[in-house]
């Protein structure tokens, strides 16, 4: 599995502890850290706070003033740094996100999926947790093209997916593709069927060129598949 890498901009300098819980303290020199609730082990990066942040989450998110003040005002970032090896290791990620969002951060980026939550439309992206890999998907429109792609599947060593912009609800379908390779349902790779039932059946189809080339940092070596009715 590939490691993801998530920044939480925190109101604590640094060179200061962020208390994550009564008895989780992540000190400054802090490597590795263990949330309650989740059996990932995270390395730990610290880092002082970014002008930069702020432009990140406003591409991503629409922010009211409250979010862009709290945002602006953060003191340092904290990067928890992992893997994930099944479904069950996702679902307990994110409620190590959403303890971080408890403990004072406020919002996470994503970055290998390029995207930035706010604590709120993070919350609203997961929901029930019915699907909890949402989050960690990032949909993008290719220029000049009338194709959906995801980024950030490598992080599960699944190809990235695409589709057409005129398919029925493309970035749902894109969504509950990704789950489905990830649960296993159907091999990623070319010919593979999605079958939901009630006239619900997809095929992947092998892409030869995607949108990044092979020496950018979003080349996902698994490779591309477009999903296509069947």
């Amino acid at each position: 599995m590939n490691q993801f890498v998530l920044a939480f901009p925190i109101p604590v300098a640094a060179d200061e502890t962020f208390a994550i819980t009564e008895n989780v303290k992540v000190a400054a020199d802090a490597k590795k850290v263990m949330i309650p609730g989740c059996s990932v082990q995270f390395d730990v990066v610290r880092q002082p706070a970014s002008a930069d942040v702020l432009e990140i989450f406003k591409e991503h998110c629409e922010l009211n003033a409250e979010e862009e003040k709290t945002i602006a005002a953060h003191k340092s970032l904290l990067f928890l740094l992992g893997n994930v090896k099944s479904m069950n290791d996702v679902e307990m990620v994110n409620t190590a996100i959403l303890k971080m969002f408890t403990a004072g951060a406020t919002g996470v980026y994503m970055q290998q999926a390029g995207t930035a939550w706010t604590v709120d439309e993070f919350r609203d992206t997961l929901g029930t947790g019915e699907y909890p890999m949402d989050p960690w998907i990032n949909i993008i429109e290719g220029e000049g093209e009338k194709t959906l792609y995801t980024l950030g599947l490598a992080t599960f060593t699944l190809p990235d997916l695409c589709t057409a912009t005129t398919a029925l609800d493309p970035e749902e379908l894109l969504l509950m593709a990704a789950h489905s390779l990830f649960d296993g349902e159907a091999p990623a790779k070319s010919g593979s069927v999605l079958d939901w039932g009630e006239d619900e059946k997809y095929v992947l189809r092998q892409e030869l060129k995607g949108l990044f080339s092979k020496d950018a940092p979003e080349y996902n070596k698994q490779g591309l598949l477009r999903i296509v009715k069947k």
